[in-house]
């Protein structure tokens, strides 16, 4: 059976070829879980353990979760990633990464583990002088046809947000500011500005501090999931499994004030 064939732009893989590519890479990562963990047994050494998380997280809980682990485990080093949920996932399934703390993929990915963390509830935000804060019980209908900072179209929070906007029959949103990057200083762009943007339950603290308070409109569609994702199979050091433990006791949800 072919793996190859030929193409006018060179040569590509056939059917039978991209699931011999797909197996050869679980493969080769299984490979590379078992040398590090024979390693590990041989030297003792605890090792080098890599986690990422979303921006969009509390940075406050997992850096201080981190800390504490740090404390516990004076032999430890770790390399720590902070990039958009879709990056964290490729590097994960490629075996550059050991845990990811971010939103739950939706469908389920059958390359990766979730433990559940908490819910995380998404909020539609403004500057506290906008016009739609003298409102109560907004509709979407009431905030889609204002200017919006929102992240990057092949994000899942946009894609949610412009589906959700799509199914209502409304026009499409006014997209004033795209951002690559999920920061808490995009957000002082709203300062001043009829734009919307969209803040989570862990961020509404500083954005206040910003002067940048949320709607009184509810977006259910908009709830997400935080979850600890793993490689499914992979091998995890005491290290990932001691950090897997305390984040699930400390990464629970607080009500926000209003």
């Amino acid at each position: 059976m072919p793996l190859f064939e030929r193409h006018p732009k060179g040569v590509v893989l056939t059917q039978a070829g991209e699931a011999f590519l797909g197996r050869a890479q679980r493969i080769r990562l299984e490979y590379d879980d078992a040398l590090r963990e024979m390693h590990q047994m041989k030297t003792g050494e605890l090792g080098v353990l890599r986690l990422g998380f979303s921006p969009t997280l509390d940075d406050q809980r997992v850096m201080g979760t981190i800390r504490r682990m740090l404390v516990e485990r004076p032999a430890a080093r770790l390399h720590i990633v902070e990039k958009l949920m879709q990056y964290l996932l490729d590097m994960l399934i490629e075996g550059e990464l050991d845990l990811v703390i971010a939103p739950i993929p939706s469908p389920p990915m059958p390359e990766i583990d979730v433990v559940p963390l908490h819910e995380d509830v998404l909020y539609v935000v403004a500057d506290q002088a906008h016009p739609l804060h003298q409102r109560r019980d907004l509709k979407l209908a009431d905030v889609a046809a204002e200017p919006w900072l929102l992240p990057a179209q092949n994000t899942r929070l946009r894609g949610q947000l412009e589906t959700l906007v799509r199914e209502a029959g409304l026009p499409a949103l006014n997209i004033r500011v795209e951002i690559n990057a999920s920061s808490l200083s995009n957000f002082r762009l709203l300062s001043g500005t009829r734009m919307l943007g969209i803040g989570s339950t862990w961020t509404l603290e500083r954005l206040r501090a910003l002067g940048v308070l949320p709607l009184s409109i509810s977006v259910p569609p908009l709830r997400r999931q935080i979850g600890l994702l793993t490689r499914k199979n992979a091998y995890l050091t005491p290290l990932a499994q001691r950090l897997r433990e305390l984040l699930a006791a400390e990464m629970k949800p607080s009500k926000p004030k209003k």
